[in-house]
């Protein structure tokens, strides 16, 4: 089997020849029965993918904040400043699992939003009792060795970039440029991405 293309939700068919899959904790989803090729439904081959949830709230400071603080107990609270003084705190991991929401209808639990909230009014004196301007949660992707997850996979046309962690935005321009080289000409040229190839899960799982 080989990549013909892509069908889209109205079923119209986009013509490729390669197909990069970059779905984050979504990405169990590609062994689904909507694909219609054995070869790729054999999932031994796949990337045992998992996404840890986190969920964060974005405070109002009355002043700018200027540095990033990552705190021990309470939940391991991560802060993180913006220059118009909103405040991007994180913490209260989920266990790592299978991802089951669909994208953009994560579900947002109030009571892991409050308690980060209560452990910003005892750490912090700028972030006590301030305006909460957004409650969110996101799944960060992961595989079973903590690596990301790039390059080929066992169908010819085929390629996958997942599990980066909370470092996805970090190390998406060296992805991109490692993928794109693979994809045009075999190869990625400027970065050694065999640690982190696909099939090394068929030889554990």
């Amino acid at each position: 089997g080989a990549v013909a293309g892509l069908v889209v939700d109205d079923g119209h068919v986009v013509d490729a020849d390669a197909v990069v899959v970059a779905m984050g904790p979504w990405t169990h989803a590609l062994h689904g029965d909507h694909v219609d090729c054995k070869k790729w439904k054999d999932v031994s081959h796949f990337p045992p993918i998992v996404g840890t949830k986190y969920h964060a709230v974005l405070l109002q400071s009355p002043r700018v904040l200027s540095q990033a603080v990552f705190f021990q107990g309470l939940g391991d609270p991560e802060v993180y400043p913006r220059p118009d003084g909103e405040v991007y705190v994180t913490g209260f991991p989920d266990r790592a699992a299978v991802v089951a929401d669909l994208p953009g209808e994560t579900e947002v639990r109030d009571d892991v939003c409050d308690r980060l909230i209560h452990a910003m009014n005892v750490l912090s004196a700028d972030l006590r009792d301030v305006p909460v301007n957004r409650k969110q949660a996101c799944h960060l992707p992961s595989a079973p060795d903590g690596l990301p997850v790039l390059g080929k996979l066992h169908v010819d046309g085929a390629y996958v970039a997942t599990g980066h962690g909370c470092w996805g935005i970090l190390l998406a321009p060296a992805t991109g440029e490692a993928l794109a080289d693979l994809v045009v000409t075999g190869q990625a040229k400027h970065l050694d991405i065999a640690p982190f190839a696909p099939t090394r899960f068929s030889r554990v799982f």
